[in-house]
């Protein structure tokens, strides 16, 4: 995984996220929207056969924080829900 920048502004930022796919730029998409402060946040994969592994992001925010630091809650959220399915998937094989 690869972040290249495009365009940073005091509350908007679009950036390509190499070496994904639909997977997990819908699960970040998602966690962002679950953020109050994120205005607008989408992706889009502009070929399909070209840019399948680059989709380009757009996060917008209230101004109360900056679009990196809404990435960096939605990726620690989606950390920690990993780990929780982690551990609980440890639980259950150990039963």
């Amino acid at each position: 995984m690869r972040i290249e920048v495009i365009k940073r502004e005091a509350n908007v930022l679009e950036f390509y996220l190499e070496g994904e796919d639909h997977t997990f730029a819908g699960l970040l998409n998602e966690v962002l929207h679950e953020n109050r402060h994120v205005v607008f946040a989408s992706y889009a994969i502009e070929h399909p056969i070209l840019m399948a592994r680059k989709p380009r992001f757009k996060v917008v925010t209230d101004g109360e924080i900056t679009p990196e630091e809404a990435l960096e809650e939605a990726a620690q959220r989606i950390f920690d829900k990993a780990r929780e399915v982690l551990n609980l998937w440890k639980e259950a094989a150990e039963r």
